[in-house]
């Protein structure tokens, strides 16, 4: 797998974190796992590309007018790919413990994805969100 063709794969795994879920068949491998820390409600591993967007689906639900964007990346080397991305939208709810006068807030912060490629597909992936920045804007841990 060349280095180009991980770099095109890192725009589309953006894409299907942008709501594009029906591409996820097509980069996510079926022994696909994802590792996490677990926040909130959210599991600390999903597998295969129905668990990822079921995944991705439950955690876009409590925001609206949202988005990923690239801030450092792609870098790759072989088979590994990582990214710095920015996450913006406005809360809806959803989070356990979190404060009512949130709803409607602009939300942003900050994380890195790193993710393994086999075949073309991801296969293995690791998240760093920094879950603190957002629990705090929305009431759940006072800043």
């Amino acid at each position: 797998m060349s280095s180009q063709t991980n770099k095109e794969l890192w725009k589309h795994w953006i894409e299907v974190w942008n709501g594009n879920l029906s591409i996820a068949d097509e980069i996510i491998a079926p022994n696909f796992v994802a590792h996490f820390a677990p926040a909130s409600t959210s599991p600390a591993e999903v597998r295969g590309p129905d668990g990822l967007k079921q995944w991705i689906g439950g955690s876009a639900a409590a925001f609206t007018d949202y988005s990923f964007t690239t801030t450092v990346g792609p870098l790759v080397d072989e088979d590994k790919v990582a990214g710095r991305w920015l996450f913006r939208g406005i809360y809806q709810g959803g989070i356990p413990g979190s404060s009512p006068a949130a709803v409607g807030k602009q939300v942003e912060y900050a994380g890195m994805d790193l993710f393994r490629v086999e075949a073309g597909k991801i296969v293995e992936y690791w998240l760093c969100a920094d879950m603190l920045q957002l629990l705090q804007q929305v009431g759940v841990i006072p800043s």
